[in-house]
């Protein structure tokens, strides 16, 4: 895997338009200035005349000529384009790996580029500048977009698996085992805090979300609240609202630490897309997701129109807008699937998606797919709550049956027997008695002293301040910062102490107002009058 860095250097561009410089001088001065600082950057490997510039047949260049060739791009759109080069592993020969990186590139644009490049091994992470000149040897603009990135790393790996294929592999096995390493310790901090969460009672270890969401919108009234979603949405009014925008200057979302806009390829929008489904502490909010599916399926309409073979305008027209309908099926590898399928058979398939080599789907196919594994989901665990109740009554009565007990909590007394010999009133006072129990069990009061706890969080965090302010090596300025925050600590107990003290004088007062309403001896010691 290489990574590509690319910018450029022009009149038009912000940084050249200030300063009170002509834009065109300081556009060239800052492409001087750059040549300058790849080549004599502080570091071990620069020598004591800089660090040698090599180009497309030359392994080192004279840097008066280069300059000279800087300046006589005063005129062009861009002076240079700055690329920088970052394998995965350290080429033994990086010049042949640039020159063969540039060689093909130039011949994919078909323009004979003008180059020059210095190497950079003064950091953990070798990297190779590369310097374009704003126009070729036959004098024709250069221009290198995000789609050059994609083509530039696809040569570099070429390049890679042919000279070092042994490295390139165990690279590569340990860039994966790094980023499982990352997953698993993610997994593990879920999981502490949800063991956090459940020392503190927030959350209780035996119920399950799903069955909570069941509790509170049930199936049946949230599947008719999808079927009248379903048809406000395929409403002509509706419709209307929902033409996509007209695309304007800088339209970008911020997702997973970057800038993300329409000008990213369709490749990458479609990993940050999966990188959020993975990660559903880092999702963004619904619109701009529903910005980030839109781009992701103009860019897949667009693709397939320019497949078509010229001559073919009508019959792109004609498919875009059979995709455009909704359809309930899809094929994948031969097997289709729809709304029908099974949990467990969607789920394969989200699993088997999730694979880096797996053939990815269309983003409208995502959509159903992942559509239909949450309805698939919520119809799985309709009715739960009832069938958790059943299995509590079986087990309870199968106990009561293994502890002997022969009237198993049928009533003895002769009245009570001949009401209970009707079936329909023997069930019912049956499943009461067990409602009753399981009733019982739950604690209606919070028990919990949460000033205590909030007192002996904060004395524990006193300590631990303490211990690090005795540390022997600390400097002063820590120190200044422990005793400010031993200090605030101090007042956060007194004042929770203070707190404790008003809440305690309150419970006294309210005793002894209710003592003096009702006095002790208004009762004799059997609870009478």
């Amino acid at each position: 895997m290489i990574v590509v860095k690319h910018n450029y250097i022009s009149a038009r561009d912000r940084q050249s338009r200030v300063g009170g410089k002509p834009s065109k001088v300081a556009a060239v001065g800052r492409a001087l200035a750059h040549l300058k600082y790849i080549q004599h950057r502080p570091g071990e490997d620069r020598g004591d005349g800089g660090r040698e510039i090599f180009g497309e047949h030359d392994d080192e260049l004279s840097a008066k000529r280069l300059r000279k060739a800087v300046r006589e791009m005063r005129d062009s759109k861009v002076v240079i384009h700055k690329l920088t080069l970052a394998p995965e592993i350290n080429p033994e020969d990086k010049k042949a790996f640039t020159r063969e990186v540039m060689q093909k590139l130039g011949s994919e644009k078909g323009l004979d580029l003008q180059w020059m490049a210095v190497e950079h091994n003064n950091t953990a992470h070798h990297h190779i500048h590369v310097v374009i000149l704003g126009k070729d040897k036959n004098g024709t603009d250069v221009r290198i977009d995000k789609k050059d990135y994609d083509k530039i790393k696809d040569y570099g790996d070429r390049y890679l698996e042919r000279v070092h294929p042994l490295e390139l592999e165990r690279a590569r096995a340990e860039r994966e085992r790094k980023e499982k390493d990352r997953i698993e310790q993610r997994k593990r901090e879920k999981d502490a805090a949800r063991q956090e969460r459940i020392r503190e009672g927030l959350e209780l270890p035996w119920m399950h979300k799903k069955i909570l969401r069941e509790q509170l919108e049930p199936y049946s009234e949230w599947k008719k609240k999808q079927a009248e979603k379903e048809r406000a949405k395929n409403s002509p009014e509706k419709a209307k609202e929902n033409e996509p925008e007209k695309p304007y200057f800088q339209d970008t979302i911020q997702a997973a630490g970057k800038e993300w806009s329409r000008q990213n390829t369709l490749a990458e929008l479609k990993e940050l897309n999966q990188y959020l489904w993975d990660n559903y502490e880092e999702r963004i909010d619904k619109e701009q997701y529903k910005k980030l599916v839109a781009w992701m399926r103009t860019k897949e309409r667009l693709g397939e129109r320019d497949a078509e073979p010229k001559g073919g305008e009508e019959k792109a027209a004609d498919k875009n807008k059979e995709q455009d309908k909704p359809k309930d099926v899809f094929e994948y590898k031969g097997e289709k699937y729809s709304k029908s399928s099974s949990y467990e058979k969607l789920s394969a398939l989200n699993e088997r998606l999730r694979d880096k080599d797996a053939d990815r789907l269309p983003i409208d196919h995502y959509q159903q797919l992942r559509g239909w594994i949450e309805n698939a989901d919520r119809a799985r665990w309709a009715g739960v709550s009832d069938r958790l109740i059943e299995n509590a009554k079986t087990k309870h009565w199968q106990e009561r049956a293994q502890a002997g007990m022969p009237d198993n909590f049928r009533v003895v007394n002769p009245l009570q027997q001949q009401v209970m010999s009707n079936p329909v009133v023997g069930l019912f006072m049956q499943g009461a008695s067990i409602a009753n129990e399981l009733v019982r069990w739950i604690p209606l009061t919070d028990q919990r002293d949460r000033l205590k706890e909030g007192r002996d969080a904060l004395e524990a965090a006193k300590l631990d301040k303490v211990q690090e302010h005795n540390r022997p090596g600390r400097d002063e300025e820590h120190k200044a910062k422990d005793r400010e925050t031993i200090e605030k600590l101090d007042k956060a107990i007194d004042s929770n102490q203070a707190t404790r003290d008003e809440a305690n004088d309150k419970k006294k007062r309210k005793k002894w107002e209710r003592d003096k309403e009702e006095p002790w001896d208004k009762y004799d010691p059997w609870g009478r009058y």
